[in-house]
C-alpha cells in the first residue's frame, strides 16, 4: 500500500499487540497504563508509567498513554509525547503537585522499522533479524547520568530509580526522536527487568503469540523479584514474521545506538546515553 505520494506505508489492520500488565506486590494499584491506537494506515503505542500510586496517578496515566497513541498515529512519536505532557506541565515550579511519569511511544513504518519516542524509564527493545536483542532506548535516570561520569555500575544502581527527565519537563526538554529495525518491539515500564538472555529466549520462543509472550515477560519479571508495577507491550512487525532471520544492513546504518535490556543479571556499566542529561533536571523517584 502507498500514500498519494507515493510513500509505502504499513496497513494497521496487520498490526497484532499483545499487553500485560501486573500492579505491584507492595503498591495499593497500579499505575501503569498503555493504549494503542489504528488511525487510516498508521499504527502507534505507548505505554507510560506513573510516578506514585494513588487514584490521580492512575488516571493521569491512563491519559497520557490514550493520547500520546492516538496523536502518535496521525502524526510522529514525538508529537505523541509532547501532547501527552501539556496537560500535565508546569515548567515553573519544580514542586508541581501535578502527576508525573515516564513514557515511550513507538508508530510502525514501512519496511521493519519503527520510530520511538521516550522521556523517562521506560522502554523500547527490538529483536533483530539475526535474533539479537537491542534495547533502543537509554533510560533517563540519575543513575544513567552516574554511569556517564564514570561512576561503577554498582554506585550508579542505587540511583535507577530517580528520573531526570519525565512528561511533565517536556516543555522544558524535549523528546528525542529515532528510528530503528526490529522484526519484534516491546514497549515496557522499568519494572521489567530480566536477564538478557532469558529476556531474548522469551521473545524468540513466543514471538508468534504476542499476547502469551507479553504475558510470559511480565510473570518472568516477577519471578526475578521486581516488586515495581509492569507493564510489556509485544508487537511484531507486519513486514517482517517474527520467525524471519537474517540481516539488514540498512538497519545498521540507521538505528540509533542499540542498547540490550539492563537487568539484575545484566549490570548496566558502559552505556551511553542517548543524548547529553538536561542541566537542572529534576530528579523524580518513581
Amino acid at each position: 500500500m502507498t500514500t498519494s505520494a507515493g510513500i509505502p506505508v504499513v496497513s494497521s489492520a496487520r498490526v497484532q499487540v499483545g499487553a500485560a500488565t501486573s500492579r505491584g506486590p507492595s503498591r495499593p494499584l497500579n499505575a501503569d497504563a498503555h493504549a494503542h491506537h489504528a488511525y487510516r494506515d498508521t499504527f502507534a503505542a505507548a505505554v507510560v508509567d506513573g510516578t506514585g500510586s494513588t487514584p490521580e496517578v492512575v488516571d493521569f496515566a491512563h491519559v497520557t498513554a490514550s493520547v500520546a497513541a492516538r496523536v502518535a498515529a496521525r502524526g510522529t512519536p514525538v508529537l505523541g509525547v509532547v501532547a501527552a505532557s501539556a496537560p500535565y506541565a508546569d515548567h515553573d515550579d519544580d514542586d508541581s503537585p501535578e502527576p508525573n511519569g515516564a513514557i515511550v511511544v513507538a508508530s510502525v513504518r514501512s519496511g521493519g522499522y519503527w520510530r520511538i519516542a521516550h522521556a523517562g524509564d521506560s522502554s523500547a527493545y527490538g529483536l533483530k533479524d539475526d535474533g539479537t536483542l537491542r534495547r533502543f532506548t537509554t533510560p533517563h535516570t540519575l543513575g544513567e547520568e552516574m554511569r556517564g561520569q564514570g561512576a561503577t555500575d554498582a554506585e550508579a544502581a542505587a540511583h535507577d530509580h530517580k528520573l531526570r527527565h519525565n512528561l511533565g519537563r517536556v516543555p522544558l526538554y524535549g523528546v528525542e526522536g529515532f528510528e530503528a529495525v526490529a522484526r519484534l518491539l516491546v514497549l515496557a515500564s522499568d519494572g521489567l527487568k530480566l536477564p538478557h538472555e532469558e529476556f531474548r529466549g522469551l521473545l524468540l520462543d513466543h514471538g508468534d503469540d504476542p499476547q502469551r509472550c507479553a504475558e510470559e515477560l511480565v510473570a518472568a519479571a516477577r519471578a526475578h523479584g521486581s516488586r515495581d508495577d509492569v507493564t510489556a507491550l509485544v508487537i511484531p512487525h507486519p513486514d517482517r514474521p517474527a520467525t524471519a532471520h537474517g540481516t539488514d544492513e540498512r538497519n545498521n546504518h540507521v538505528e540509533r545506538r542499540p542498547e540490550e535490556p539492563a537487568g539484575p543479571a545484566e549490570p548496566a556499566a558502559g552505556r551511553e546515553p542517548d543524548a547529553d542529561p538536561a542541566q537542572g533536571a529534576v530528579e523524580v523517584v518513581a
